[in-house]
């Protein structure tokens, strides 16, 4: 009907009546022609005629309220039960406006007979195909349904329950109150979700339809065309009560994937994560008040992924299960069971989540916690064996836009363990990004290595599996931390207890240690608060403090390790650790490890290469630290060194230690340093410092010097090296500044304040022995060598060179004695005495006790000893004695040539001679005092006067002969005595007897009174020589005659003048003099003679000395003077 037609009018009740008995009539009319048409026609299929095409679409459209129908072939068929069966082929409806509402390929309806016979028809049952099926939701959540392609809604609603409720009604309706079972084949359903902006096209499809009464059973399957490599389908069953909101359904899924089934429903959204296949089934319903009841579902997840963002890094597995309840008015998902399967493991868990914000159909978030029953891990196969863990819970919740699960509580239960860990993980729009902390209560080593993956951290993983063992670990903490285009930021500490620590394979490790272990990003450390290293020989060392650390963990190949090492423990054991490979410190220097006692404290960096057989040029360290109460009696052998404190240095080159100490009771500095070398070439180690110089160390070394010959303290450089098969060699100098020096038997002596020369060079051993020792100070030069028997106390002196101002150089060795003073042997060289200090005992009456207790020896043997300055002895040769002072004999030759020998005796603190010779003339021709005196013999007597090289003598001549002696021969030619010419000129004058009493000083030799009387004549004589000029200035009286002459002696106050005799004097040169004779002096009787000459010269007095007597060790009987 048109707008435009007239309604028709209200028909009245007669009207109405005889339509009704025309109606019964014809219905009864076609009833019957039907029936004799149905028995003739039963099974057979029969083709509408146009008319009954027409009748047929006005029937039915009487009954769509003005839409239109179409379509083609309209055919029946009476099958047997004589039920008719309507069949239209190309079914179209439309719109009273003619927009297309359904399609269908073909549609059957058999009639319900009762209607039928009544007048009325409704169809029994409905079978439709070839339907395409639209269902929209916009992006409010409205439905909207559409049969066809481009066809109009054919119902709308804001849910499917009011969509259920409105086909209810059209169930209900009058016209499908015969319905028992609709049926459609070959559906294709479309769904599109504007919201979201997706679609999917099930095709294939069914739908079967059933009705008893007013129960409604839907049953539909189809296939999704997913474009995917696996094929999906579905399957729903729906029951209902007609005009009742109560309804159950279910819904079974085969390899459909998640994404598609998360996209159906706010509940399940969280499954838009996984890229993989689902099938399972959901079972659900609608109660009484028309909510949603309690919906169960299983899902079996194939293999597939995790992977929210086509950007992040997909989490494989290989399947998944879970079973699980929602209870949409609670809006809360209960899982009975959530099971995971990968490569990386199996986990199984139970829980449950709330699900946030699906009233407005988008999942707001989820936040769950679940039980896991069972689980074992082995990440990427990362693990040697998987983790088992006993139980675990976490506390998570999950966002989907973005990607984020948060972990609020994870705990894990394994073997009274416990692991609690929070963190998230989320999906950036560039990949993952992963923070994760925790802690873990205690574990063993072998635990930690267990949950740690080699692949992570692998060099402090390795560094722990090979060092770190034994004992317990404690309060773990680590941190993970993943940013996209970053490398992986890593943290973990743990204490640990009564562990064992290998810091380096060259070391060995501290047990009982205490501390904790840190990776921090690429740096890896552990510390040890407590532990202690047994050393090879047993000795301990607390290594509280030690540490290790890898500073960059990402070097894949030899990466650097750097131990920090804190030890306090005795000598011997650190030095044990030295000597470990590839030091072998002491054994490459032949040292011992008990080289000394005391307390080390040390701090010092080891960096070394983390590979196998490190070498010394692999490493680089640098140590530190002091050693207390140190004593040595190995470094220098027999002595002790001792310091309170040492300082101590060293890195791969050297060792040092450095400080100030005693050697004995004596104070030094030393500085030890031990160079490091490689094995084949072992270093020398070297002692160097300074040592007080004084004769506390001259005692400590047992030296013969100690008391006698070195006061005061001065500082004294040295250097002790020790090598390798050899002996300790000890060097040392020094200035002398502070030490005073005395040499008594020499006369020498050096003041403290005078600076000086000292050196020498000793080896020590069992055998102590100065290779050399050279002193130079205060005019004196000294130069040799020392040996040292086996008590330690000195063997032999040699000195190569002995020199003393101008008067001393020789050769002379020192004879040890034990504690007395040694004797001394001159082995050639000079002595001038004219100023020697030498003397009788080396000072006074103290040294001459000394020397009497000591019972000294001295042998000397000189080139030349010079006495005067024109009188010397070579060849010399003596043995002496400080018994008593310096007393023995000695010979040599005058002048190298006439040979005397004598007696050395102290007097005053310095040596008297006497000396005598068979041959007085060539002793007066050899000291060049008379070249023509020839033979008898001679005793000189000299006792030390005043300074050095002055004596007062007395000389006694028997029996000689002066022969052409110009002096004389001009005496007697001025005294015209020409037969005591012509005597001298033959055979000589014969003198009886020489006598004189003098003083020798270096240039002059001053005669007090001198004689000589012969046959001939007597001869008194007194004045000065002058030895420097060779002059003479004598005076004196000769006598001819003088065997008559003596008559008249008696008289004369002088030995050798007689009665009558000449006053003369001598001057000038000694080979031409000038005599001088007076001749009226021979008229003057003897005592007279003294007024017509120079009185003879005296002695001076010396200053507080005693008159000296003279040496005179022979007997004086007085004959032959007269």
């Amino acid at each position: 009907m048109t707008k435009d037609q007239t309604p028709p009018q209200a028909k009245t009740p007669r009207r109405r009546a005889k339509v009704g008995r025309w109606t019964f009539r014809g219905v009864l009319i076609l009833i019957f022609l039907a029936s004799v048409t149905a028995v003739m026609t039963i099974g057979q299929t029969i083709s509408a005629p146009d008319w009954v095409r027409e009748r047929v679409a006005d029937r039915i459209e009487r009954n769509l309220n003005g839409l239109q129908l179409e379509f083609g072939q309209v055919k029946f068929i009476i099958l047997d039960g004589w039920r008719p069966r309507i069949s239209l082929q190309n079914v179209a409806l439309k719109s009273a406006e003619g927009q297309m509402i359904a399609q269908l390929a073909h549609a059957e309806a058999s009639l319900a007979m009762r209607p039928l016979l009544q007048g009325q028809v409704k169809p029994k049952q409905i079978v439709l195909s070839g339907a395409f099926v639209t269902m929209q939701r916009d992006a409010l959540g409205n439905l909207s349904l559409s049969l066809g392609e481009g066809a109009a809604p054919v119902g709308q609603a804001a849910n499917l329950p009011q969509m259920i409720e409105t086909a209810d009604q059209v169930f209900l309706s009058s016209q499908l109150s015969a319905l028992t079972a609709i049926e459609v084949q070959g559906i294709t359903l479309s769904l599109e979700d504007l919201g979201k902006g997706r679609a999917w096209t099930l095709d294939g499809g069914h739908i079967q339809l059933t009705r008893h009464d007013r129960d409604v059973r839907i049953a539909t399957g189809f296939s999704l065309l997913s474009g995917r490599d696996y094929a999906s389908s579905i399957e729903a069953n729906y029951t209902s009560t007609l005009g009742a909101p109560e309804a159950k359904f279910g819904i079974s899924v085969s390899d459909i994937a998640a994404e598609d089934i998360a996209l159906q429903n706010a509940a399940v959204s969280w499954l838009e994560v996984l890229e993989a296949p689902i099938s399972g089934a959901v079972r659900g319903g609608i109660d009484v008040q028309g909510n949603p009841t309690l919906v169960s579902a299983t899902l079996q997840i194939g293999a597939g992924a995790v992977q929210p963002n086509p950007e992040t890094r997909p989490i494989r597995f290989t399947g998944a299960r879970t079973y699980f309840t929602y209870d949409p008015s609670r809006q809360l998902l209960d899982f009975n069971e959530f099971s995971v399967n990968s490569s990386w493991g199996a986990v199984t868990a139970e829980g449950q989540a709330v699900v946030n914000g699906v009233e407005t159909g988008v999942l707001e978030s989820l936040v769950g916690q679940l039980r896991f029953t069972d689980m074992s891990l082995n990440p990427a196969q990362l693990m040697e064996a998987p983790v088992n863990v006993d139980r675990a819970e976490v506390d998570l919740k999950l966002k989907l836009n973005p990607f984020r699960v948060q972990v609020g509580r994870l705990t894990v239960s394994d073997d009274n363990k416990l692991l609690n860990a929070w963190g998230h993980l989320a999906a950036d729009p560039t990949g993952w990004r992963v923070a994760l902390d925790g802690t873990l209560d205690r574990m063993t080593p072998g635990e930690l290595l267990g949950y740690w993956p080699r692949a992570v951290a692998p060099k402090p993983r390795e560094w722990v599996e090979e060092n770190l063992t034994a004992g317990t670990f404690t309060d773990g903490d680590f941190a993970v931390r993943l940013v996209p285009g970053k490398q992986p930021d890593l943290y973990a500490d743990f204490d640990f207890d009564q562990t064992t620590i290998r810091y380096a394979k060259t070391l060995p490790p501290a047990i009982d240690a205490r501390g904790q272990a840190s990776l921090t990003g690429q740096r890896f450390a552990v510390l040890a608060h407590a532990g202690r290293v047994i050393t090879d020989h047993g000795d301990e060392i607390d290594a509280a403090g030690t540490s290790f650390i890898i500073p960059d963990i990402s070097i894949k190949k030899a990466a650097p390790g750097i131990a920090r090492i804190i030890g306090t423990g005795s000598v011997p054991a650190v030095l044990s650790l030295l000597d470990r490979p590839p030091l072998n410190l002491m054994s490459k220097s032949k040292l011992p490890i008990e080289l000394a006692e005391g307390q080390v404290s040390v701090q010092g960096t080891l960096s070394l290469p983390l590979k196998d057989k490190v070498k010394i040029d692999d490493m680089e360290f640098h140590l530190t630290g002091e050693v207390t109460d140190v004593r040595s009696t190995v470094l220098v052998p027999g002595q002790e060194l001792s310091a309170p404190r040492l300082a101590a240095v060293g890195d791969q080159t050297q060792i040092t230690l450095s400080g100030s100490g005693f050697l004995g009771q004596v104070p030094m500095t030393a500085k030890w340093t031990q160079p490091i070398g490689d094995k084949d070439t072992p270093k020398a180690s070297q002692v160097a410092g300074t040592i007080e110089l004084s004769p506390q160390l001259m005692q400590q070394f047992n030296s013969p010097f100690a008391v006698r010959a070195l006061r005061g303290a001065g500082t004294a450089r040295y250097t002790l090296d020790l090598q390798q098969g050899k002996p300790p060699y000890l060097t040392a100098q020094s200035d002398l500044v502070g030490v005073g020096l005395r040499v008594s038997e020499l006369g020498w002596s050096k003041p403290q304040s005078t600076p000086g020369e000292l050196s020498v060079a000793v080896e020590l051993g069992d055998h102590d022995t100065v290779e050399t020792f050279s002193v130079q100070a205060a005019g004196l030069t000294a130069v040799g060598t020392m040996s040292f028997n086996d008590a330690g106390a000195m063997e032999r002196a040699q000195f190569i060179t002995l020199r003393v101002g101008n008067w001393l150089n020789v050769r002379m060795d020192m004879i040890g004695r034990g504690s007395r003073a040694p004797d001394m042997v001159i082995r050639g060289g000079t002595l001038d005495m004219r100023g020697a200090g030498i003397g009788g005992g080396g000072g006074g009456a103290s040294s001459a006790a000394s020397g009497a207790s000591s019972g000294q020896n001295v042998t000397v043997t000189l080139d030349r000893l010079q006495i005067t300055d024109s009188i010397a002895l070579t060849g010399f040769q003596g043995n002496f004695s400080q018994a008593s002072g310096m007393t023995g004999n000695f010979a040599g030759r005058i002048n190298g040539q006439t040979p005397v020998n004598g007696q050395v005796l102290p007097k005053g603190g310095r040596s008297g001679f006497f000396v005598q010779s068979n041959d007085a003339g060539g002793v007066f021709r050899s000291a060049q005092l008379l070249n023509q005196a020839r033979g008898g013999t001679m005793q000189l007597s000299l006792s030390p006067v005043g300074g050095p090289g002055s004596y007062d003598g007395t000389l006694r001549v028997r029996n000689t002969q002066v022969k052409d002696a110009p002096a004389m021969a001009a005496l007697l030619n001025a005294i015209s005595v020409v037969g005591l010419l012509d005597e001298m000129a033959g055979a000589g004058i014969q003198f009886a007897s020489i006598d004189g009493r003098f003083r020798v000083d270096p240039d002059k030799v001053t005669v007090y009174e001198g004689s000589a009387v012969g046959p001939s004549m007597g001869l008194s004589v007194d004045g000065t020589v002058d030895t420097e000029q060779r002059t003479l200035n004598l005076r004196g009286v000769i006598s001819p005659v003088y065997l008559l002459n003596v008559i008249g002696s008696v008289i004369s106050t002088r030995k050798g003048e007689g009665l009558v005799g000449f006053n003369y004097t001598l001057t000038g040169s000694m080979t031409s003099p000038q005599v001088w004779v007076n001749p009226l002096s021979g008229l003057a009787p003897g005592f007279l003679r003294d007024f017509l000459r120079e009185p003879a010269p005296k002695a001076p007095p010396v200053p507080g000395q005693p008159p000296v007597q003279q040496v005179d060790p022979t007997h004086n009987s007085g004959a032959g003077d007269r």
